[in-house]
Parts: structure tokens; sequence; C-alpha cells
């Protein structure tokens, strides 16, 4: 068996962490990946631009937003054609803008725990 330290800066140290996300019936729904994805496409206003600032494929953000959609039964995303080519875009529904709320919220309050 290994020696105990007894330097208490070594506990001092510590911080707590956590891994925050919201379910429904016990299934993993909406966490920080899905927010940032959502953020993303909202301020950049495309898929594509949305999921290029955080260094994934359009496929794969598009899959993770799919996914809670037909989960959740809404829309998060509406996505539009535009005039010219490549002018088309997306828009974060109500109801992804209420999710995005709820788990900033939810981060915003379990951080503030942790202070």
């Amino acid at each position: 068996m290994g020696q105990v330290d007894k330097d208490a800066s070594k506990v001092e140290n510590l911080k707590p962490n956590y891994k925050l996300w919201l379910e429904q019936d016990g299934q993993y729904v909406f966490g920080l990946g899905a927010y940032n994805i959502l953020k993303s496409i909202h301020e950049a206003g495309t898929i594509t631009e949305g999921a290029k600032a955080l260094g994934m494929s359009y496929r794969y953000a598009w899959g993770v937003i799919k996914k809670i959609e037909i989960t959740l039964g809404v829309k998060l995303l509406e996505t539009y054609k535009g005039g010219n080519v490549g002018g088309g875009g997306a828009r974060v529904t109500e109801h992804g803008l209420k999710l995005m709320e709820m788990f900033d919220g939810a981060r915003t309050a379990v951080d503030k725990a942790f202070r």
C-alpha cells in the first residue's frame, strides 16, 4: 500500500464538476452538445455555418437535432430556401429556444450552487 501524503493543499484544490442533461421518462434528450449546436445555428443562421463553427459536419449536427425532434415530437429548426444558390438558412423554433432556455437556466442554477 502507498503512503498517505499529509499535504492538505491537495484536497483544498478540489472543485466540484458535473455533467448536465435534460431527460424525459428517464431517457437522455438534450445536453451540452445539442445546446451548443442549436446556439451556433441560431447565431450563424444556417446549419452548415453553425456546424462549421463547432468543427463538425452538417450531417452530424443535423442528425443530433433530428434525433431530439423525433424523441420530443416537435420541430427545433425551420429551414428555408433562399433566392440565390446557397441562399437558404435555418431558424431555431420557439420549441428550440425554450429547450435552450431550460438547459441554460438549469446550468446557471447548478453553477451558482457550486460557487
